[in-house]
């Protein structure tokens, strides 16, 4: 019986028209993914907006993803009151988890040298630059995170996988979500989006993130689909709360209808 429903989904999907992904990076590109300058790294001490009360990390995605903000260098500890600070040193020490990869999304390369901080604690590194801001990450970049996430599955088993961008939600959601429609036929751009939301809340809450989601995988947006309200602690100062916006309760409630009401939804 599970058989032939995953037999039917495989042949539903088979017929959509989505775009052409590759399933193997090429090799010049995952080589330049994985490269790194030392003299790269510049650290202005300058940290990012929102990220003090940006909760560190969340929960695992599939047994071994982990969605978590940047981890700072502790060069800026300086610059953090002490219960604020997040860097490679609670993985190293704290963590219970032993890392095996880090992914680093970020379109940039101040907040930590990933050569005195992980490579030298045998913690491998790739950086995939991702602009953010206005901007899905591209085709290619999406197809080498799915490459690099597949090749660890399969060959660091049970060692751990930390994802990151900036704040950890919105191009980190967006290559999680790609990675579990590429390794899981049976799931809808629904499930894979409340999946992550699960693991790392509110998820994504930029609506073209969400929209691109659907739209490359030729899935309908459910008209129940609402996209999260910007975190407060992402919100500027001066930006008060607008009445028309859901609350977390309400935000919740909704995401659990789009699961409910989503053709392709299971409990199981």
């Amino acid at each position: 019986m599970i058989t032939t429903m995953y037999s039917e989904e495989s042949r539903r999907r088979s017929y959509l028209p989505r775009k052409r992904h590759l399933e193997n990076p090429s090799e010049e590109h995952s080589k330049r993914s994985r490269h790194y300058h030392r003299d790269q790294y510049q650290n202005t001490n300058s940290i990012p907006h929102g990220w003090l009360d940006c909760p560190s990390f969340g929960k695992e995605i599939g047994g071994f993803i982990i969605p978590s903000k940047v981890p700072l260098s502790e060069s800026y500890n300086d610059h953090l009151p002490p219960d604020k600070r997040y860097s490679f040193k609670y993985w190293l020490s704290n963590g219970p988890k032993k890392l095996g990869l880090v992914i680093d999304l970020t379109n940039t390369t101040r907040y930590y040298n990933p050569s005195t901080e992980l490579r030298r604690e045998g913690i491998e590194y790739v950086k995939i630059r991702c602009c953010g801001r206005d901007s899905v990450p591209d085709n290619v970049s999406v197809n080498t995170f799915v490459h690099e996430v597949n090749q660890f599955e399969r060959y660091n088993f049970p060692k751990k996988l930390l994802v990151h961008c900036t704040h950890g939600h919105n191009r980190t959601g967006f290559m999680i979500v790609h990675y579990l429609m590429r390794s899981r036929p049976m799931m809808s751009v629904t499930q894979a989006l409340k999946t992550f939301y699960d693991a790392r809340p509110p998820g994504i809450y930029k609506a073209d993130y969400i929209d691109a989601l659907y739209s490359f995988y030729n899935e309908v947006k459910p008209e129940s689909a609402v996209c999260p309200q910007t975190p407060e602690w992402k919100r500027s100062e001066n930006e008060s709360l607008s009445p028309c916006v859901p609350s977390l309760q309400e935000e919740v409630k909704v995401i659990k209808k789009m699961s409910i009401d989503d053709p392709n939804w299971s409990m199981v």
